[in-house]
């Protein structure tokens, strides 16, 4: 019997210094997993809020242009700095469309939301306590040749007279803008269309 216990070896465990070491290495990996885990929960979110806007700016300003060409007369005003406005007349002879645009409404027509199947993505998902900010930035409506880089195109060519006149250079800016450990990032998204006013061109 004391032949058999001879061949066992007996080990007094981890040392105090080794336990120590396994646990600051256990805890930097947590660390390091819980920091890598919350990271990529960030892009998703703020990827979740661009795609947002990129959607509602899209589908803006395809109603926008959509109404631009087949409208029976277009107006523009130039409200503030950043956002002209637009007087549309229908050539159906429905309701004029008023669109006004502000910082944090986006566009408005007649003093409802642009869209009927989406809000201006300024509240919602991801956006609790002003962590991600969506704003509009600029909206505006010139004629193409008002736009400096095209003005050259048609500068002599008199013929061009009712083509320059009737085509609308739309364009359309949003931020959004995250806010994490006190310091604030923007991305711009954007959006910018060539709209043919028909009743400018065959007035």
């Amino acid at each position: 019997m004391s032949k058999m216990l001879g061949k066992f070896k007996h080990s007094a465990g981890l040392t105090l210094i080794e336990l120590v070491t396994s646990m600051v290495i256990a805890s930097i990996a947590a660390l390091g997993l819980g920091t890598g885990i919350t990271t990529i929960v960030g892009f998703y979110q703020d990827d979740w809020v661009t795609k947002e806007a990129r959607f509602w700016g899209y589908e803006a300003m395809d109603y926008i242009v959509n109404n631009i060409e087949t409208a029976k007369r277009v107006n523009v005003r130039a409200y503030l700095a950043n956002y002209d406005g637009l007087l549309i007349t229908p050539s159906d002879g429905s309701r004029q469309l008023n669109v006004q645009g502000t910082q944090h409404d986006g566009l408005m027509v007649n003093g409802l939301p642009i869209l009927e199947y989406a809000d201006f993505p300024a509240e919602g998902t991801y956006k609790e306590d002003g962590q991600r900010i969506v704003a509009m930035e600029k909206f505006s409506v010139q004629e193409l040749n008002e736009v400096l880089k095209y003005r050259e195109q048609f500068r002599g060519v008199p013929a061009l007279g009712a083509v320059k006149a009737s085509l609308w250079e739309v364009e359309l800016v949003l931020s959004v803008t995250t806010k994490y450990q006190g310091e604030a990032f923007s991305e711009y998204i954007k959006f910018k269309r060539i709209a043919w006013a028909k009743d400018k061109y065959f007035r």
